[in-house]
């Protein structure tokens, strides 16, 4: 049954408060402008374009990508691989194909909403034993205690109004989940994805997150999951057979990288596989 007209909302007030030529000439694009691409965050091998050899993207600022797997696939592993290549030190000896850039006085800020204080440190130290000692810049949160509102609220003033704000080279988000009540709220997860690419494009960080899928399965779950798939630069895919991962560039805006495969070494770290790349 139709409804009344007196009984459907006016978008009258919500359009006056709307300045559309300030809009209008923010976002007006200049087709002959001389724009350079985002530049890379953290790249993944290289990739040769008339004879000459450029590192290929796996992020870059400005932008969010996601890590995609079942449970126990050792995503968080890949997360501590990437946090630790992007600072840099000795990471290069576990994974000399990832590669940070432009890192110079950016904070690194790795947020768990699910595991334990102590689970959440850990993470936070094999970060700091694969780049060789601890870095200042490296922020560690643990926010399981805390509601799915919070949590995502508490993300956006870390990224658009904390101390941190405008000096964030990567921000991680493990995982994306928990910051929704329930991952098959369409209206709620269009909403997250689009504040994610809010975050990103105001603080010029990059954004990587952690969505989980079913075995069996080719997509992450709910339609968080489908949003993020649509929205992200780059969406990899982790695959764990027996003692290998394998990383696969299921999605990607640019071009994709090689696919990557790493083990758990003797020290319980993640370590690129031999003839990986």
């Amino acid at each position: 049954m139709l409804k009344p007209i007196e009984e459907i909302p006016s978008l009258e007030n919500e359009f006056s408060s709307l300045d559309f030529k300030k809009m209008h000439d923010k976002y007006r694009i200049d087709i002959n402008a001389k724009l350079k691409p985002e530049p890379i965050a953290l790249s993944l091998g290289e990739y040769k374009y008339k004879n000459n050899y450029y590192p290929t993207p796996f992020g870059t600022y400005g932008n969010f990508s996601c890590l995609v797997g079942p449970s126990k696939s050792y995503k968080t592993f890949l997360k501590s691989a990437i946090i630790a290549s992007y600072i840099g030190g000795k990471s290069n000896f576990y994974f000399p194909s990832l590669k940070g850039h432009d890192t110079k006085s950016k904070f690194v800020i790795d947020v768990d909403t699910e595991q334990s204080t102590f689970h959440t440190q850990k993470v936070a130290k094999r970060v700091c034993e694969m780049v060789g000692s601890n870095y200042d810049l490296f922020v560690s949160f643990g926010l399981r205690e805390e509601d799915s509102k919070n949590r995502f609220k508490f993300i956006e003033w870390i990224m658009l109004e904390s101390e941190y704000r405008n000096d964030i080279g990567l921000i991680t988000i493990d995982g994306a989940a928990d910051i929704l009540e329930t991952v098959n709220d369409l209206d709620v997860s269009n909403k997250i994805v689009q504040s994610m690419m809010k975050w990103t494009s105001v603080s010029n960080a990059h954004l990587c997150t952690i969505l989980h899928k079913n075995h069996g399965t080719d997509k992450p779950t709910g339609h968080l999951g489908s949003a993020i798939m649509k929205k992200a630069e780059t969406v990899a895919f982790v695959e764990r057979d027996d003692d290998e991962v394998t990383v696969t560039p299921n999605f990607t805006r640019n071009i994709p990288f090689d696919v990557l495969r790493f083990k758990i070494n003797e020290n319980f770290l993640p370590k690129e596989s031999e003839g990986s790349y």
